[in-house]
């Protein structure tokens, strides 16, 4: 369900939009229960990632979560909150400021608007390819050593 194509996971009033490049899906699901679903076939969860990226990167609020190179979901809004919604950074071709609002061009020239800061967003941005560059780092190791 969540992979490569994924642009963004949005939350419904009962269900959630998974937004993909040439399709969206409309899931009775929760966005933590498809997340969790997909890290479990890599056995792990979804609270074992942020976890895991807490410590390791000494983050703890807006928690990245790392999939798998092509899907790195960050949380634009509380888990809380009514929109709650996760963008898939690995998909976003550009971000601009618009008045006031902060908006995000993906690949396939989809746009969305969002209710944070340009800077707040481009923050989120930076932490995720730090995290994207040094985790592709980790794997080129592995399989030179391994």
């Amino acid at each position: 369900m969540l992979d490569v194509e994924v642009l963004y996971i949005i939350k419904n009033s009962d269900s959630t939009n998974i937004v993909k490049i040439q399709e969206e899906l409309i899931v009775n699901e929760t966005i933590n229960k498809i997340i969790n679903r997909t890290c479990l076939k890599f056995l792990t969860t979804l609270d074992g990632r942020i976890e895991a990226i807490k410590q390791v990167y000494k983050i703890s609020k807006f928690v990245p979560v790392y999939i798998f190179d092509g899907l790195i979901l960050q949380p634009i809004y509380s888990n809380k909150s009514w929109n709650q919604l996760y963008v898939n950074i690995c998909n976003i071709k550009k971000v601009n400021k618009v008045n006031d609002q902060t908006v995000i061009t993906f690949i396939n020239e989809k746009t969305i608007f969002l209710e944070i800061s340009y800077e707040r967003m481009k923050r989120y941005l930076k932490k995720c390819l730090k995290i994207k560059d040094n985790e592709i780092k980790k794997m080129k190791e592995e399989k030179y050593y391994g």
